[in-house]
């Protein structure tokens, strides 16, 4: 399967990959090429600024949330495209206690991908040689095809630069100047989105513009060009109820799955929604900010997560709204909340001012926002009782990353017990009847037969 492709990978986090990444596929798309962009690993505020470079979703590479099936993700979405794929903090930074497991350097050769290395040359002269020899040596599997510096101060210094690397044979594709005008906005949780931070096109355009002028595009696109023809043998056979012609799906009902989507909630995977509508769930987007009430006829309900902790006021304010929610929930139809949907079910939560405003009250707890990261990292958890994503002791894997920490009114049945490798960790979430709620997010295209399960259980109650 031919896809040209090509990995953008850095020595360390923070060296300029997502604006690099941003601009590089704005460029490309102004040549008019079919750009498709990825992100390694689990981040959603990346992605956000490739669909705005690309004028299309994002998707995200990640070994631990989708496993095997992620060769079979990136060649469904990448068909009749180029991919350019943004990697996650070093080249070769995994998984905690592992070989590289999930390291862009993992995903690269996964794929089969060409890697260009990114360096901060801010503030290095001949020791760059070194820093590039030892990424380019450290793995007999790993080849990087060229080399970007980024931040570079002078003319001077690209000189010495430029020199240093001249022995090692390694293109130097690109010299991007040290410019006010490439740094993306932060806070708590990383970058803004780019709809929320007032990013407008004049800045991809600004961005595009910086990166033709200093990076060789053609040689980029020779590079993307000469990957290797992916091995389809390393493809998942998709299981049958997911393939979208035939007569199974034709006969299968259709499910109304509610969606809470705004500038409060916002964090999903393309390919798991994808996945949702093969499996025949419409999604039907709704606003817990600017709705009087949720859509009708719904079948399930999804809050991701985002930023409700910014938009408290409005959540709260919105009687309305949480009204519908609180009868459906009475309905005893699902609703599955993750991180900030999570917490918005609760009875409150407290912003960084130490402010209390309530919110839905379907779960007996209360959410606070912290200065200090209370939980980041994947974890395995286990289902503690039956729900409509699965049976007892059914294995989800998944990953957390919040700055806010709840506590219960009560004692409360968690919806997972959470295990680190193979020891125990901690409970986690909430599940009664209808409800599934907690920190984790989950990768629907990686575990299939969690959509699945929840399609057939609510099928059943319904008499289809």
């Amino acid at each position: 399967m031919k896809i040209p492709r090509i990995v953008l990978a850095g020595t360390h986090s923070g060296v300029g990959k997502t604006t690099l990444a941003t601009g590089l596929m704005a460029a490309l798309k102004k040549r008019e090429r079919p750009i498709q962009g990825y992100k390694v690993g689990p981040d959603y505020i990346d992605p956000s600024y490739h669909a705005a470079a690309t004028g299309r979703p994002s998707r995200n590479l990640d070994r631990w949330l989708l496993g095997d099936h992620l060769p079979s993700v990136f060649a469904h979405s990448a068909e009749d495209s180029w991919a350019v794929i943004e990697g996650v903090m070093g080249l070769f930074d995994g998984m905690s206690g592992t070989a590289g497991f999930g390291s862009t350097a993992d995903l690269a050769k996964l794929l089969q991908a060409p890697i260009i290395l990114i360096v901060d040359a801010s503030s290095m002269s001949r020791s760059v040689a070194a820093l590039v020899h030892g990424f380019n040596t450290y793995d007999p599997n790993v080849t990087l095809q060229g080399v970007i510096l980024n931040r570079v101060k002078s003319t001077a210094q690209e000189k010495i630069l430029r020199e240093a690397l001249n022995d090692l044979h390694i293109p130097v594709l690109g010299v991007l100047p040290k410019e006010a005008a490439l740094h993306l906005p932060e806070r708590h949780l990383g970058l803004v989105p780019v709809g929320e931070s007032g990013l407008l096109e004049g800045f991809i355009e600004t961005l595009s513009e910086l990166v033709a002028k200093h990076v060789d595009l053609e040689q980029v696109e020779r590079i993307m060009l000469g990957a290797p023809d992916l091995d389809e043998s390393i493809f998942v056979k998709p299981n049958a109820i997911v393939n979208t012609e035939g007569d199974l799906m034709a006969q299968k009902p259709q499910f109304r799955l509610g969606l809470a989507l705004d500038e409060a909630f916002l964090f999903y995977y393309k390919d798991a929604l994808d996945l949702a509508k093969r499996l025949n769930f419409v999604i039907v987007p709704f606003s817990p900010l600017h709705d009087a009430a949720l859509p009708p006829d719904l079948d399930g309900i999804f809050i991701g997560g985002g930023f409700p902790e910014l938009h408290l006021d409005r959540l709260s304010e919105n009687i309305a709204f949480l009204d519908s929610l609180r009868s459906y929930a009475a309905s005893g139809k699902p609703l599955y909340a993750e991180c900030g949907g999570y917490m918005y079910l609760g009875r409150s939560i407290t912003d960084f001012e130490g402010r209390e405003v309530p919110l839905a009250g379907l779960i007996p707890m209360k959410a606070e926002m912290t200065r200090r990261l209370q939980g980041i990292g994947y974890r395995r958890g286990v289902l503690r009782e039956d729900t409509f994503l699965g049976p007892r002791g059914t294995t989800v894997q998944g990953h957390e990353f919040h700055y806010s920490r709840v506590t219960y009114d009560h004692e409360f049945p968690p919806a997972y017990e959470l295990f680190r490798g193979d020891l125990p960790d901690r409970m986690e979430g909430y599940v009664r009847d209808n409800i599934v709620a907690s920190y984790l997010h989950l990768h629907f295209s990686g575990q299939s037969g969690l959509l699945e399960h929840w399609f057939a259980s609510c099928s059943r109650k319904i008499g289809v």
